[in-house]
């Protein structure tokens, strides 16, 4: 009884003791929605057209906006007619690769222990950690920018 209990304490207040699986940083997210958006849109957007569309941070979103520029996603054209095209085709674009600009790049055999001579002679979280790492990078690597479908308007 006291166990059921606590499950549904745990249950309702689920926010303050789960953690996500995965984390994806904000820039992350905000280079992913633009891309998406600018190719879907299929003309020249400025952010503030993004950002009242997502609701990111302009401010946030202009850093992210300048870096796909950088990477050679992006074509910037600067003034009150300017706005940001697509330089890639959207479905050459892999969420992967995106991912990778502002994660860094997704490692293998990864410790989360950090030892170089660690003293087991299996890695404790046995194969999960390669295998999530695996499904992760197929699924990002196979859905690109134009898989991604905006709803109706």
């Amino acid at each position: 009884m006291a166990l059921e209990y606590l499950f549904s304490i745990f249950a309702l207040s689920n926010t303050i003791y789960m953690s996500k699986l995965l984390n994806i940083s904000e820039a992350t997210s905000i280079a992913i929605h633009s891309l998406a958006l600018i190719g879907y849109k299929k003309t020249q957007l400025n952010a503030n057209e993004i950002a009242r569309i997502t609701a990111f941070s302009k401010n946030h979103l202009s850093k992210v906006l300048q870096t796909l520029v950088k990477q050679g996603y992006l074509k910037s054209v600067r003034g009150p007619r300017g706005g940001f095209t697509l330089s890639i085709k959207p479905e050459d674009i892999s969420l992967l690769e995106v991912f990778e600009v502002f994660e860094g790049k997704i490692m293998s055999d990864y410790c989360f222990g950090h030892h170089v001579n660690c003293p087991f002679e299996d890695c404790i979280f046995g194969d999960i950690v390669d295998d999530v790492t695996i499904q992760f990078k197929k699924a990002f690597g196979e859905r690109s920018i134009a898989d991604v479908k905006m709803k109706k308007e």
